[in-house]
């Protein structure tokens, strides 16, 4: 993760961090290897009995699910920082917004929230207009992080226009493993979000994202932010 000094930076030496959505656990290993504490999660049960039993040996590594917004069990401000990479881009406006919120109340006043997503400037989609559809919706509502509804016709448009064997395995591959909708971040809109619901907003910016599921890749594909909780 490119924030991910951050994230291990905000370890306070006393209270936890939080990995939401820690997948393969890159991220926690680093920061187990900085000394940190780790609270990591999945939103599925099985992954994490999974990693709880590959992790047994580990100390400083607990698993737990935890599906954003409504579905979270930690108290109010446990978490010194918070690591929340490639989460949001697959909520609808109002998760979004109740995550934000929850994000606030699980970090501790000091603690930082680091945010990575998908852009809405993903350099995949640029010619099938999802950037021209998302400026038209700000203008009827600047707060409004609404998603693409059909991202599987976005996406199949995108491929024809492509027109190569890679792009079409990628369509099949993004049919077979994603939901038809798909939120594509504006970075600015995200950081006003976070601002206006208390946190001020330290690092905003976008870079390219090489894993993502896409056939090309721009500079500006991912957006990256880090916002803290004021003391």
């Amino acid at each position: 993760n490119p924030l991910i000094k951050y994230w291990i930076g905000s370890w306070d030496n006393a209270h936890p961090l939080l990995d939401i959505g820690c997948g393969s656990c890159v991220n926690a290993r680093q920061a187990l290897e900085a000394g940190a504490t780790v609270y990591a999660t999945e939103m599925e049960e099985e992954s994490v009995k999974t990693l709880t039993e590959e992790y047994k040996d580990c100390q400083n590594i607990s698993f737990h699910y935890l599906r954003l917004p409504d579905q979270v069990s930690f108290q109010d401000n446990t978490f010194s920082g918070i690591l929340c990479s490639e989460v949001l881009h697959f909520l609808n406006h109002p998760d979004i917004i109740s995550s934000v919120w929850e994000l606030y109340r699980l970090v501790r006043p000091g603690g930082k929230v680091v945010i990575t997503c998908c852009s809405e400037d993903v350099l995949a989609c640029e010619k099938v207009g999802i950037k021209k559809l998302k400026e038209a919706e700000r203008q009827k509502s600047p707060l409004c992080l609404k998603g693409v509804q059909n991202f599987y016709d976005f996406s199949k448009t995108a491929a024809e226009l492509e027109g190569t064997e890679s792009a079409w395995k990628l369509y099949e591959q993004q049919k077979s493993t994603m939901k038809p909708y798909f939120n594509f971040i504006n970075a600015d809109q995200l950081a006003m979000v976070f601002t206006r619901l208390g946190f001020e907003v330290e690092v905003l910016t976008t870079g390219p994202a090489p894993q993502y599921p896409f056939w090309v890749h721009g500079d500006h594909d991912q957006v990256r932010l880090v916002a803290r909780k004021p003391a």
